[in-house]
C-alpha cells in the first residue's frame, strides 16, 4: 500500500489563518486571472491577487510600500509564484492534517494512499 508524505509548514497555518472563511460561497480563483467582461473573482486573503495576499501574509508589506501609489502592480518572479502555487494547492490537504488530528503542530505527517490516518513521521 502506498504511502502519502506531507510536510505541515509555518506558511500553511498563516495562509489557512488568513482566509476569509465567511465568504467560501463566492468563487475563488487561484492563480488565474479572469477577463473583465468573465465572472467577478474572489481571492481568499482579501487582496487584490493571490499573489499580493500571499506576500502580504508570509512577507509583510515591502520596505518601499507607497500607500499613495498603487497604480503599478508588485512584480513576482516565475520562483515565486510557483512556489506559492505550491503553497495554496496544499492548504486543503494542511487543513485535513490539522483537523483530523486537531493540532497544529509542524512537522512531516504520513497517511496510508486513500485513509485518512495522519500520523507525525
Amino acid at each position: 500500500m502506498s504511502t502519502l508524505k506531507f510536510e505541515l509548514k509555518q506558511e500553511h497555518i498563516l495562509l489557512l489563518k488568513h482566509i476569509e472563511w465567511t465568504s467560501l460561497n463566492k468563487i475563488i480563483v487561484g492563480t488565474k486571472e479572469l477577463e473583465e467582461d468573465e465572472v467577478d473573482f474572489y481571492v481568499p486573503f482579501g487582496c487584490d491577487t493571490l499573489y499580493e495576499g500571499i506576500d502580504l501574509i508570509l512577507n509583510g508589506k515591502a520596505a518601499n510600500f507607497d500607500p499613495l501609489n498603487q497604480d503599478e502592480p508588485a512584480q513576482y518572479t516565475k520562483e515565486q509564484m510557483e512556489a506559492w502555487d505550491k503553497l495554496y494547492s496544499e492548504l486543503p490537504l494542511a487543513l485535513d492534517i490539522i483537523l483530523y488530528l486537531g493540532t497544529f503542530e509542524l512537522g512531516t505527517y504520513k497517511s496510508h494512499y486513500g485513509q485518512r490516518d495522519w500520523k507525525k513521521k
